[in-house]
């Protein structure tokens, strides 16, 4: 459609068209209307190739485990936990621990997940998590993946169970099981 056409040549996308249907976003199409006009916004044609090897790299990760692709409620129950929830969360992070234990198709015994939507980076320790030997994930870690501030900024302090997450990144740290080679 018009409003979610996608340019698949990667040189434009569709910024600024127009405003969302009114029936979910009308009361907010004034401040809508005022950022879309700002061509200041507009994503650049290097912020747009970023972003489709940002998700690409995302779609990567998410092969390379069993744990992504969990079968049926009951597994995302067992094996799913939320890290970094109530009253003293930091509401920008979302934190998602996947547990591996007996899953034989998963690569990792674990999988921590971090998505940080805030302007500036933010360390979260979990003290579940503690002592374990977490590492970025290979495709964070590869030499031709797109999110470099992934890999560079993105840090796990055993010591303390600290996760650091860059701003505006999401970021895999896995645990291997004890069998398998680095």
């Amino acid at each position: 459609d018009w409003f979610n056409r996608l340019d698949w040549t990667l040189t434009d996308n569709n910024f600024g068209v127009g405003v969302p249907p009114a029936a979910d976003n009308g009361a907010d199409w004034p401040a809508m209307r005022a950022l879309l006009a700002d061509p200041a916004l507009k994503p650049s044609q290097a912020d747009i190739v970023f972003t489709d090897r940002a998700f690409r790299d995302l779609l990567e990760i998410r092969a390379s485990s069993a744990l992504f692709r969990l079968t049926s409620a009951a597994e995302v129950r067992r094996r799913l936990t939320f890290y970094n929830t109530g009253p003293s969360q930091v509401p920008a992070v979302l934190v998602g621990h996947l547990d591996g234990t007996g899953l034989a198709a998963s690569a990792f015994a674990e999988i921590v997940y971090l998505v940080n939507v805030d302007r500036v980076e933010h360390a979260i320790a979990i003290d579940a998590l503690r002592g374990k030997d977490y590492e970025l994930h290979p495709v964070h870690r590869a030499v031709g993946a797109a999110d470099r501030w992934a890999a560079d900024a993105a840090r796990y302090e055993p010591a303390d169970g600290r996760f650091t997450v860059p701003a505006r990144t999401a970021v895999v740290f896995v645990a291997r099981p004890a069998t398998t080679p680095r």
